[in-house]
């Protein structure tokens, strides 16, 4: 789900002011051509553009008059006979103001993407599927919808060259149709949508002014590989299994586990940052050290209870947290914060958002956490080169991951074999520090992340960034990261999860104004226990502060300010797992 993608409606107020003080904003351009006559479009520069439909929407209560482009590149028969091709949609506003905005995608996408919600403000959009169709190529036998990653374009597709075909595309469109190019160009997305934002940055630097990434999975092929190091951690300790034998992951922590756990969280740590308020700013300052005194104050002693933890459940969570190792103690992903986003109780309902993704529902009576099922489907892609059938399946899905050798990861996410000529590294490696045509052209990047999302570490952004500033002179002038205390994966849990990255990036592009912090509120206030909670979000490594009066739940009352153990390294994501990504260079 792409959630950084929404603008939402009490933001349009907001908007409308930013909008009022850009320069030419409302100033907008007609058409200078019928709608429908773009079915005959042919690109001068993507072979294979079929424009399958173009037709003139009136205006709607929640939209206004626009040219409905859809389209495909590139439509072919490929692997085991499924039929492939990249699928766009593009909506182009009869007063369009000049401006181009792609949203991202979410999950392995198969979806055509549709951010219709700043149509409204007259920005022409567009959206991809990148390259497969969950309605059509879906087989469950052979990964579901994941069986796009046996077909070797298709990865590639799915990686990078669908956004870059789509936006060629869009941008061609938009030039025959007006008559004219658009003046700022826009990126959004998170999680997937995240990676895609990356990837414009870093990859195909000139498509896009502005670009918002969001929790981004900057090392895929790791990341997934890290939900099977979690599965076999908290296999050790599981006591339930399901029919076929296999450990239940979701059973191994209850609800109320987790809140001792984020509880003991923030007496280790809310206190770092001046206000023991239930979020902990001061992130770097919270070590395992601290966070483990806590923990050990709240290990049973005897038989497991409900007020405490079993000593075993204390030290696989200790073990996972700190990120996934080879038999050597080599450290192959990052380390993960301890945030209390890890838990949370809002009256009777106790916070999912992390657990999701880690362990999984534990009502459920199969294994069903995202990180172990989605890690599982889209293995082939995710971390080897060569797709072996059986474990893409939901049933081997468990058993897979039990038995993987995490000794020989970093051989096999570099490796190629037949058909296979593109590593995992290659495609799935997001993380290059070398910013400088993306600078050259202008651009200016905003990337953000939550401090206790599940599914990607913060740490590895946060190390990726780090790296950035030491590579490039003043990396601030042209991107800058901003960490979401207690934020789970692109939104929810206890924090102030609420925010609209867009009209930052906007302002920036357009008029030369730097975001040094962003008010965001919380969706869930009653984590908290309080009716409303805003909250300034600071350029890192800058940290909020209370300013020592007024309402603690109030962003006026607070500001942002260097804290105790910024800039710091945050774990080691491992600088030998970044493959050289030539292929799409």
């Amino acid at each position: 789900m792409d959630i950084s993608m929404k603008v939402r409606l009490l933001g349009f107020l907001g908007w409308a002011i930013m909008m009022m003080a850009v320069p030419d904003s409302h100033a907008t351009r007609a058409p200078i051509m019928g709608c429908s006559s773009l079915t005959t479009f042919t690109s001068p520069t993507v072979p294979k553009v079929v424009i399958t439909s173009a037709v003139l929407n009136a205006a709607t209560q929640s939209l206004p008059e626009h040219c409905l482009v859809n389209g495909k590149i590139n439509e072919r028969l490929g692997v085991g006979g499924q039929t492939y091709a990249i699928k766009f949609r593009v909506r182009m506003p009869t007063a369009w103001n000049e401006r181009f905005y792609m949203g991202g995608g979410g999950g392995s996408n198969g979806t055509v993407v549709d951010p219709t919600s700043v149509l409204p403000l007259g920005f022409v959009t567009i959206g991809t599927d990148s390259g497969h169709d969950n309605a059509t190529n879906n087989d469950p036998n052979v990964g579901g919808t994941n069986i796009f990653s046996i077909d070797p374009q298709a990865r590639i597709d799915f990686s990078y060259n669908s956004y870059d075909q789509t936006v060629r595309v869009g941008k061609q469109l938009v030039d025959i149709y007006y008559g004219r190019k658009p003046k700022f160009s826009y990126f959004v997305g998170c999680s997937e949508g995240g990676a895609e934002a990356m990837l414009m940055a870093q990859t195909f630097p000139r498509h896009f002014d502005g670009i918002v990434a969001g929790d981004p999975g900057i090392l895929r092929p790791f990341s997934s590989a890290n939900g099977a190091y979690a599965t076999q951690v908290f296999a050790e300790i599981a006591t339930s299994f399901d029919s076929a034998g296999n450990p239940l992951i979701n059973k191994t922590y209850t609800d109320q586990d987790l809140l001792l756990i984020r509880n003991a969280v923030l007496a280790a740590c809310d206190k770092l940052d001046g206000l023991e308020d239930g979020i902990v700013d001061n992130m770097p300052a919270c070590t395992s050290q601290l966070v483990n005194t806590e923990l050990a104050a709240v290990t049973c002693t005897g038989a497991k209870a409900a007020n405490c933890l079993a000593a075993n459940q204390v030290e696989a969570l200790q073990t996972v947290m700190a990120g996934m190792k080879d038999s050597q103690g080599t450290q192959l992903y990052s380390d993960w914060p301890w945030d209390p986003g890890i838990g949370g109780q809002s009256g009777s309902t106790f916070n999912q958002d992390w657990r999701s993704w880690v362990l999984g529902s534990f009502n459920a009576t199969t294994n069903n956490a995202q990180r172990v099922t989605r890690s599982c489907a889209s293995s082939a892609l995710r971390y080897t080169a060569h797709p072996v059938l059986p474990f893409v399946t939901d049933r081997d899905c468990v058993p897979f991951q039990l038995s993987f050798d995490f000794d020989t990861l970093l051989e096999r996410v570099n490796e190629t074999s037949g058909i296979y000529t593109v590593s995992a590294a290659d495609l799935g490696s997001i993380d290059s520090t070398d910013l400088s045509a993306f600078k050259a052209h202008g651009g200016k990047l905003i990337v953000y992340h939550g401090g206790a999302d599940g599914a990607f570490s913060v740490n590895t952004t946060i190390n990726w960034y780090n790296d950035v500033k030491a590579e490039n002179r003043k990396a601030e002038d042209f991107v800058r990261l901003f960490v979401v205390p207690g934020m789970n994966h692109c939104s929810g849990g206890p924090s102030t999860d609420d925010f609209d990255m867009f009209p930052e990036v906007v302002n920036w592009v357009e008029k030369g104004v730097a975001p040094d912090s962003v008010v965001a509120t919380a969706s869930n206030p009653g984590y908290f226990g309080v009716e409303s909670r805003s909250r300034p979000l600071c350029a890192y490594p800058k940290q909020a502060r209370y300013k020592g009066s007024g309402d603690i739940n109030d962003a006026a009352n607070f500001h942002c300010v260097a804290g105790i153990g910024n800039g710091a390294g945050h774990g080691d994501h491992g600088k030998h797992q970044r493959g050289n990504r030539g292929g799409h260079r």
